[in-house]
């Protein structure tokens, strides 16, 4: 119920008790009391009526906007599933939540097994600087640009250019980052030469 259906009811409740009370006082009034109660009724009756058919027309608007955000989403979950880029959905730490088919390809591994892993475990070079960021990354107004230097799984390293901006609520606040991620070129160094993935350890949040 809307605030001034709130206040509508309590002010009928009050009205209604104090009606109760004159009768009791005075039984004798019951006659003349009657018609002011059935008066009062037809107004109340009324009122709700009219608030009930704003709460009918408010509720037909929200289910349209529902069925267009759903759209939108439905619209850019395809986009982003057809995009050649690697796109992920990650937490303010770094970790997976949402993974496109190029970036699964270009990671070389499902994109099941990479929701819930730290993106920095791909991450040939640069990780400590680049956990270092995130926060910074998280609190830029535009999109940052940077080069790195990835190790997918079981395959050699590659140059990626990456796009990454923080995903914001509706108060403007940072919940999450979006990476997108264009290979440049196969890395000529061989394996060998980068950071071991098993030696990071991700810090505690």
């Amino acid at each position: 119920m809307s605030d001034q259906g709130f206040l509508h009811a309590a002010s009928m409740r009050a009205r209604l008790a104090s009606l109760e009370r004159r009768l009791q006082h005075s039984p004798g009034d019951a006659s003349r009391v009657a018609p002011e109660c059935l008066r009062e009724l037809e107004v109340a009756a009324a009122r709700l009526e009219g608030l009930h058919e704003n709460l009918r027309q408010r509720d037909a608007e929200l289910r349209q906007l529902r069925g267009i955000v759903d759209s939108a989403e439905q619209r850019l979950g395809a986009l982003v599933t057809m995009v050649d880029c690697g796109y992920l959905l990650t937490d303010l730490t770094g970790v997976i939540q949402e993974a496109n088919p190029a970036a699964s390809r270009i990671l070389n591994i499902s994109r099941k097994s990479l929701a819930g892993r730290p993106f920095v475990l791909f991450i040939a070079s640069g990780r400590v600087e680049l956990m270092g960021r995130l926060t910074i990354l998280a609190e830029a107004g535009t999109p940052t640009d940077l080069e790195l230097r990835l190790r997918p799984r079981e395959r050699q390293m590659l140059n990626v250019r990456t796009r990454i901006c923080a995903v914001r609520d509706g108060s403007g606040k940072a919940v999450g980052l979006q990476w997108l991620l264009t290979p440049d070129s196969v890395a000529t160094a061989p394996l060998e030469s980068a950071e071991p993935a098993t030696t990071l350890e991700w810090p505690a949040v």
